[in-house]
């Protein structure tokens, strides 16, 4: 029964953390940094780029709960976040591109500043994710 405690509330904290990280991307366009970064991007507000990132967020908070899983939460933000990153910048962005559309190897497509804003909106995912789970965990 802990092992099921231990999940549920790592996916909880990885689905809050997803919301932490539309929040940011919301906030970055708000303010202009994505423009400013040349960054031609869709509005972060569509609802299903809402729902995958919590969902997501969710399942890859999963990892938390791992025998491998660094103690300190600054620690398992920082390693799952950048992992997340880098799936995203060197796997789904590639997969879900052809020759011609889709954001591409690393998201370069987009704008060059793309891997930055990945790297950032996925570390802030991590570092939520992780307290959360550590604040709420026995």
């Amino acid at each position: 029964m802990k092992i099921l405690k231990s999940l549920s509330l790592a996916f909880a904290s990885g689905a809050i953390g997803g919301a932490a990280n539309v929040a940011f991307l919301v906030a970055a366009g708000a303010i202009g940094l994505t423009a400013f970064l040349g960054l031609k991007l869709p509005a972060f507000t569509d609802p299903a780029f809402v729902y995958k990132q919590i969902v997501w967020g969710g399942f890859w908070a999963l990892l938390f709960v791992a025998p491998f899983s660094p103690n300190s939460w600054q620690r398992r933000g920082v390693l799952f976040g950048l992992a997340a990153a880098c799936a995203t910048l060197f796997f789904f962005f590639p997969q879900g591109s052809t020759e011609t559309s889709g954001p591409g190897f690393a998201g370069l497509r987009v704008g060059s500043f793309m891997p930055l804003l990945v790297v950032m909106a996925d570390l802030i995912w991590g570092l939520v994710a992780s307290k959360v789970y550590d604040l709420t965990r026995e």
